[in-house]
């Protein structure tokens, strides 16, 4: 029974020890300016043309969303802020595949 307890305190210390260990990794990283992903509300599809790629971006949330469109082999699109239920259109030509779409 003593083993037991020792285990179960064993797990609860690490547990505890390891969940704050990942806060505090967390936090430099959000600093340094690493991309958050949308909320649910901001919408995403991705139309494939013989010639442009063509990322569409809908905000359905309740206000104004800041994001940007990160793509593959390519440059990222700029930071653009989208109205409640607008909807924005990027264009890329060339080899660009859409990755993501992050707050910004």
């Amino acid at each position: 029974m003593r083993s037991r307890k020792s285990l179960v305190g064993s797990l609860v210390a690490a547990t505890v020890l390891s969940a704050g260990m990942g806060v505090t990794a967390a936090a430099p990283a959000q600093a340094a300016g690493k991309a958050r992903p949308v909320p649910s509300c901001v919408k995403t599809a991705t139309f494939n043309q013989p010639s442009v790629y063509t990322v569409q971006v809908r905000n359905t949330c309740k206000g104004a969303m800041k994001v940007k469109v990160q793509m593959k082999y390519g440059t990222d699109h700029p930071c653009t802020t989208i109205a409640k239920g607008k909807i924005v259109h990027f264009n890329s030509k060339g080899i660009k595949v859409y990755k993501a779409t992050v707050r910004c």
